[in-house]
Order: C-alpha cells, then structure tokens, then sequence
C-alpha cells in the first residue's frame, strides 16, 4: 500500500466519523424531514415506465426494413454464365513503355503502401 492510499483511507476513515458524529447531533424532526424529502425524490426519480412497445416496434420495423434491403438490392454477384475478362500480356504494347515498366516493378507497389507515401500523398 502507498503513501497516497494511506491518505486517502485516512480521509475516508475521517470523513465517516465526522459524519456519523453529524449524524447523532441532529434532531428527531429534521431526521424526519430528510427522510421525507428522500422517499418523495425516489419515487419522483423511478416513474411508471409505459411505452416500451415504442421502443419494440421501432426495432423490428428497423429489422423488417434492414431485411427488405438486402432481400431487394442483395449482394452484388457475378452471373453464373459470365466469363471474367482475360487480360492479354500483349495488350500492353500498344501503350508507352514506360507504363509497362510500372506495372513490372513490384517495389513501386511496396513504396506506396509505406509510410513515407503517406504525407507525400497529403499535399
């Protein structure tokens, strides 16, 4: 246990006799008073809760339409008869040689995905 955790049970330990010592000293009316003004706060503070199928038809309407959503748009699939596209390495001569000399150097790639990229690409 630290210095500072002494203290402060030393405060806790303080603040509790001091309160109880409070405690004694008031009188039977005022006791009474407080714990009126008490039990009016906690029944005022925990009213009779209605509406809690607000809250449930608002969260399956949420559902019913996050369902209708995906059933209408659903994922984005490919055809089943659709045949990929098929890149010829020879389509690339057509273009500047320089262009073919990126798409072969694999580095280019791993420069971009460093983090000296990153504030380059910021300004």
């Amino acid at each position: 246990m630290t210095s500072s955790d002494r203290n402060h049970d030393n405060f806790d330990r303080q603040a509790r006799q001091l309160h109880a010592a409070a405690v004694t000293q008031l009188s039977a009316q005022t006791l009474a008073r407080l714990r009126a003004a008490r039990h009016a706060t906690q029944s005022d503070a925990a009213p009779v809760r209605r509406g809690h199928w607000r809250w449930l038809a608002a969260t399956a309407f949420s559902a019913v339409f996050a369902v209708a959503l995906v059933t209408q748009f659903g994922p984005l699939t490919q055809a089943p008869d659709a045949q990929p596209v098929e890149v010829v390495a020879d389509s690339f001569s057509d273009y500047d040689p320089a262009l073919t000399v990126l798409d072969e150097n694999p580095d280019l790639y791993l420069w971009l995905a460093s983090s000296e990229a990153q504030p380059l690409a910021m300004e």
